[in-house]
């Protein structure tokens, strides 16, 4: 009985001594496991968020990467007047025109305004103007191509009611671009006015179809508005 005691507890210390080296063994306890989880889960989360992103939209391109609108025409023109649409004397010589002096856009014109409304009475700053305006004796202008090929440029003004060729010389076309010319004036003044010296040239600018603006030497920098058939053609 005492031999087989101890063989019991010698086979009891062997079986505890295998337990003691099977926990030995045992693998990393969970938290080191969720440790690692936790460590990844970053890195899922930012792929997730980078898939559900919209592209961005049209809309929210940036400002500058748009091209630039074109500006209307009406900006590019400046006045929205357009240019004369064919030569200068085409235009000057054509169409029975008739070239009505327009004194308040003259430099004559422009001079009487300030100077007659320094004074602050508005009757009296009228009265002024149309006295400064009776000054410069012309109403009208006119380029004319008689039938013998001769080109006139005819000066005209009220007198008494009575619309006169207070002026009447004959010129020849001289250098011109797409919107001026110079007129070189020959000869005497036909007019009943004649002028006591007929100056060498005249140069005319046109801006457009409408108007025309004459350099002259005694009034200055004159605009005329063009009308159509207001006198019978020569």
């Amino acid at each position: 009985m005492r031999k087989t005691s101890t063989a019991l507890t010698a086979f009891s210390a062997l079986c505890l001594s295998l337990l003691g080296c099977a926990s030995a063994a045992t693998p990393p306890s969970s938290s080191a496991t969720a440790a690692s989880s936790e460590s990844s889960q970053p890195v899922a989360a930012a792929t997730v968020a980078a898939a559900a992103a919209p592209a961005p939209s049209e809309a929210e391109t940036p400002a500058e990467a748009k091209p630039a609108e074109p500006k209307p025409a009406a900006e590019e023109q400046g006045d929205g007047l357009r240019k004369a649409s064919r030569p200068p004397m085409d235009l000057l010589t054509g169409n029975n025109v008739v070239y009505v002096f327009n004194f308040p856009s003259s430099e004559k014109g422009i001079a009487a305004k300030e100077q007659c409304e320094a004074a602050g009475d508005p009757a009296a700053s009228r009265e002024c103007t149309a006295k400064e305006r009776g000054k410069v004796a012309v109403e009208s202008i006119r380029f004319i191509k008689d039938p013998h090929g001769q080109y006139w440029y005819v000066v005209y003004n009220r007198y008494k009611g009575n619309l006169l060729k207070w002026h009447k010389v004959q010129f020849v076309p001289g250098k011109q671009d797409a919107d001026s010319i110079s007129l070189t004036l020959v000869g005497k003044d036909k007019g009943i006015a004649p002028m006591a010296r007929v100056p060498a040239s005249l140069k005319v600018e046109l801006p457009n179809d409408y108007s025309i603006v004459v350099s002259d030497p005694e009034y200055g920098a004159m605009t005329f508005d063009a009308k159509i058939g207001l006198m019978d053609s020569e």
